[in-house]
């Protein structure tokens, strides 16, 4: 029976001298090129300081910079400035490193691309606030580019001194939406039966393995489902959670929903760990039902849980049943950077607040809201639990438009410079 003080040691070698890590956020604390900055730097420093020499997953590094899932990802594409991204692994020093890789597909607002892309055209675009526009459908030859972008992009994350990268198949992102009948209506070998639809995400592990040396830790986020009618259901994760396995990825990361589908946030009917210990009147490990089911599947590969997690209690029984191997905390670190220190020393957690806007603008003022926490400690500050949701919510929209816009230019300078060299 693992304990939260436990060492744990990846299939690749890695080595975790504990069972709690620091789930992947979106900083957006890129500078105008989209290249690390001191603040990634002062962020990763005060993360380390607090994370008991545990794992640290990075937010969004983008692998094209013409769709980006906030105006300020960094882009690890040809343009990188390898020796920035590897200040921000030392400033992270003592503790691991994994960057999470992504492409957003049709979840790239309207700021920063006036038509985002998808496996196909007839799911039309995302139902957000009017935030995203209508995407088109990807060439068999622009697939093929973004799989070897996903293993390009890890090369670098490795030069830079990073211990592994996260390949992202969650969130209702593009290698998701690949997965997802509900947006992938291809028929050629993209799309069809789940052989065809997983095919995305199999060939870009594949690329990042190829790319990468022996040692180097690959992992996976993947949805437990899409939670909406025809979408990824749980038959189908738990058949992907098998060929990631016969792929020899070394963690898998287990979230759900989307954009539109906001599991990741606890907003489903019904959604939430009323099996687990230590949830009492607030919802907890949303997925962990199906972690508990994928046990076997995944075998020697290493469970990663995230998703409402909040307690010590509920952590400790999540792992005394063997369903899970690690846990994720993600917005708790943005309000708490200490908070893996203080659970490891025996304190034992709380719910985080919760807002009362409209759901949609509720839900972009949530996410903004830890943000804006991220933000401050990018500039050296602590978090500041008075900020006001409304406040967030306007930040996101305003701050997207006047960066996304704005920078559009600069980024299509960029990539027609890479095309021609």
């Amino acid at each position: 029976m693992a304990t939260l003080d436990a060492p744990l040691t990846l299939p690749s070698g890695l080595v975790l001298p504990h069972r709690i890590a620091k789930a992947p956020m979106t900083e957006n604390l890129a500078d105008a090129d989209n290249q690390p900055t001191p603040a990634l730097e002062r962020l990763y420093r005060r993360w380390a300081a607090g994370a008991a020499g545990g794992l640290l997953v990075t937010g969004n590094l983008m692998v094209d910079r013409r769709f980006l899932e906030r105006s300020r990802n960094v882009v690890a594409d040809e343009h990188l400035d390898v020796a920035r991204l590897a200040r921000v692994r030392e400033a992270a020093a003592g503790s691991p490193v994994i960057a999470q890789l992504n492409h957003p597909g049709r979840q790239t607002n309207r700021f920063v691309a006036s038509r985002p892309v998808a496996p196909s055209a007839e799911a039309g675009a995302v139902k957000m606030m009017g935030l995203f526009a209508k995407p088109r459908a990807l060439t068999d030859a622009e697939v093929e580019a973004i799989v070897a972008a996903f293993g390009a992009a890890a090369r670098r994350c490795e030069e830079a001194g990073l211990d592994g990268v996260q390949v992202h198949a969650a969130h209702g992102y593009l290698l998701a939406q690949f997965l997802s009948p509900y947006v992938n209506r291809r028929t050629d070998r993209w799309g069809g039966d789940l052989a065809g639809r997983s095919r995305a995400l199999v060939e870009s592990v594949r690329a990042v393995r190829a790319a990468t040396g022996d040692g180097f830790t690959v992992s996976v986020k993947l949805n437990s489902s899409d939670f909406r009618h025809g979408g990824f259901t749980e038959d189908d994760a738990e058949q992907v959670v098998r060929l990631l396995v016969e792929e020899g990825v070394d963690l898998i990361e287990i979230s759900g929903g989307t954009y539109e589908n906001p599991a990741l946030f606890g907003e489903v009917e019904g959604l939430g760990g009323d099996d687990v210990a230590g949830a009492g009147s607030h919802k907890e490990a949303y997925f962990a039902g199906f972690a508990r089911r994928v046990r076997e599947s995944a075998g020697s590969v290493a469970l990663m849980l995230t998703g409402g997690i909040r307690t010590r209690e509920a952590m400790e029984a999540l792992l005394a049943d063997g369903g899970v191997d690690l846990i994720g905390l993600g917005r708790p670190l943005a309000i708490e950077p200490d908070l893996t220190a203080g659970l490891l020393a025996g304190e034992t957690g709380r719910p985080l607040p919760r807002y009362t806007l409209p759901t949609v603008a509720g839900l972009a003022g949530e996410s903004e809201w830890y943000e804006t926490q991220i933000a401050r400690m990018g500039r050296g500050l602590e978090p500041d639990p008075g900020l006001r949701a409304i406040s967030a919510a306007s930040r996101f929209v305003s701050g997207e438009a006047v960066r996304g816009i704005g920078g559009r230019r600069r980024r299509a300078r960029l990539v027609t410079s890479a095309g021609r060299s």
